[in-house]
């Protein structure tokens, strides 16, 4: 498979890296129109390489240009979100399978603008959301779903950081092209959240905003039926000298299950506490992994499906503005 990465970003670089670990792929071309691109920028888990490897990979400032020139058969789009409708819809178009980085989109709209772009082209159009394949979470979803330890009662997931250390006149610092906290780092939970217990019966929000005005810190919760109530907080108030956190806490029948600091716990009703065993790797490689089988027909089943990313969009809009 021929790929193409659009946006060379440190999320860029993440994906350059993770493409590169799949053998039946070629990272053939790179697009973005800063000649600077990949130097020095950081992400809240790893940072970004500031000599990305590039050899043998043709480089290009024009989308359109890449598109007709490199015979692709899938894109990673890795720009700013308020790129991400217009960008996923010329590749579509352009027959490339597509997996977009998260969030979906702005809006419920774009969103859907891009499901209906894939379903004209006949593509695939994947949202990578990585929490869904983070092996923490990926080991709490299938003991769920097993009723390894009966249901699930009570869960808390957390996503603390300082503020990103953007510019003023940064994208990422204007809500109407980031969505801002909402979008960018709430989104996680919440969508993983959908994952693994559906569609929740209620959402209430608040919410704590910093100097600029931008919300700082949401904290949602989410009402399920059987008096289940699942707390998401999501943060950009902590001091610079916080390392960036994401954590749950998740309470079953017959277990409890915490994950901190880096480390998964299981907390049985019988016996003594354990590390159990997870799959290699982070949830950036394997989403790359999962999207690699699902355009070369390997896979049964999408782990994220367009309509699942578009509705966490929602969701997480609705936190915003409620």
């Amino acid at each position: 498979m021929r790929i193409g990465i659009v946006g060379m970003g440190f999320m860029g670089g993440t994906h350059l890296k993770a493409w590169r670990k799949v053998e039946q792929a070629t990272v053939a071309a790179v697009c973005d129109s800063n000649p600077d691109f990949g130097k020095g920028k950081k992400g809240n888990i790893g940072s970004g390489s500031d000599e990305l490897d590039l050899d043998g990979v043709a480089i290009h400032s024009d989308l359109a240009e890449m598109l007709a020139s490199e015979n692709l058969d899938a894109v990673s789009i890795a720009l700013p979100t308020h790129l991400h409708k217009v960008v996923a819809v010329q590749c579509l178009e352009a027959g490339v399978h597509v997996l977009c980085e998260k969030p979906m989109a702005l809006n419920g709209d774009d969103c859907d603008a891009m499901i209906a772009a894939a379903t004209a082209a006949g593509k695939q159009l994947m949202v990578a959301h990585c929490i869904r394949f983070w092996p923490e979470y990926v080991w709490l979803k299938e003991s769920a779903d097993a009723g390894s330890f009966g249901r699930i009662v009570a869960a808390e997931f957390e996503r603390l950081s300082a503020a990103p250390a953007w510019s003023g006149d940064s994208w990422f610092a204007d809500p109407a092209k980031s969505g801002g906290i909402a979008l960018d780092l709430h989104v996680h939970d919440l969508d993983f959240i959908n994952y693994l217990l559906g569609k929740p019966a209620k959402v209430e929000s608040r919410k704590v905003p910093m100097a600029s005005g931008m919300t700082g810190h949401v904290q949602t919760w989410l009402s399920y039926p059987d008096n289940l109530t699942v707390s998401a907080t999501a943060s950009w108030l902590m001091p610079q000298s916080f390392p960036f956190r994401m954590a749950f806490k998740a309470v079953f029948e017959k277990a409890a299950v915490v994950f901190e600091g880096g480390k998964l716990t299981v907390y049985p009703g019988e016996g003594e506490p354990f590390t159990p065993e997870l799959q290699d790797g982070d949830g950036y490689q394997n989403e790359v992994a999962h999207f690699a089988e699902l355009i070369s027909g390997r896979a049964d089943k999408p782990v994220i499906t367009p309509e699942q990313a578009a509705e966490s969009v929602r969701m997480a809009l609705e936190t915003e503005y409620s």
